[in-house]
């Protein structure tokens, strides 16, 4: 004798053991556990055949759960990497909306510095820019910057887009005092790291000009887009 007690009616159904006589009726006949593995086995139904067919779908939400951290982890980077230059002094004196014109165009460079220094980065779709980041990761002079070191380089690159941007200008003939600051601070801290300060202002000058030549849109999902992250950091709305 099998017993079932099904919680939400507050019934016992009894089944006699090989009997094949469920006392319960036809309309409730496929809640009963018992028989619905009876004619399951009755049919000669391969019990791994259900769980083979609903593997693609558990593929499928573990691809789209990978896909949603990758994004979310993307979209952390870039906050983390637009607040740099945000808070910095050089930024202070420029008008919200020259702030936002200045780093929908380059957050590409700041992103990638931010990617080089972060303790765990997401895979980019770009391969020829992922292998690039991760060379300079693999660089202990590059990749474990301090707090100072990346305040000084992130400066150092906003004096140099200066020369390229209008808005920046008055930035633009600082670029020496922010590297002499930098070249002390490494020799003073990293001694025994000989040219510190040099791979790091060289670095810095690679990715201003690489991003010139990249496009890195497709890294980001709608939602996610880098303009509309910049435009809320800002508290610009989509119509200012």
């Amino acid at each position: 004798m099998i017993v079932y007690k099904t919680f939400s009616f507050c019934a016992i159904y009894k089944i006699t053991a090989g009997g094949n006589n469920c006392p319960v009726d036809k309309t409730r006949r496929n809640w009963c556990p018992s028989c619905r593995l009876r004619k399951c086995f009755q049919m000669q139904m391969n019990r791994n055949a259900v769980q083979k067919e609903r593997g693609p779908r558990a593929d499928k939400r573990v691809k789209l759960l990978i896909e949603y951290s990758i994004s979310e982890k993307k979209e952390q980077i870039l906050i983390e990497a637009i607040r740099r230059p945000l808070n910095t002094i050089l930024m202070s004196f420029i008008s919200p909306a020259d702030k936002f014109i200045i780093l929908s165009r380059y957050w590409p460079a700041f992103f990638i510095l931010h990617c080089t220094i972060a303790i765990d980065i997401p895979p980019l779709r770009d391969l020829k820019l992922n292998e690039v980041i991760q060379s300079a990761r693999q660089d202990d002079y590059i990749s474990n910057l301090d707090c100072e070191e990346i305040r000084l380089t992130v400066c150092y690159a906003l004096c140099k887009l200066g020369r390229k941007n209008r808005k920046l200008s008055f930035a633009s003939s600082l670029d020496s005092i922010y590297r002499y600051w930098l070249s002390r601070h490494c020799s003073i801290f990293y001694p025994h790291l000989l040219n510190r300060d040099e791979r790091i202002v060289n670095y810095t000058d690679f990715i201003l000009l690489y991003c010139e030549h990249i496009s890195m849109i497709n890294e980001f999902t709608p939602s996610t887009h880098p303009v509309d992250v910049i435009r809320t950091l800002l508290h610009i709305n989509k119509l200012t």
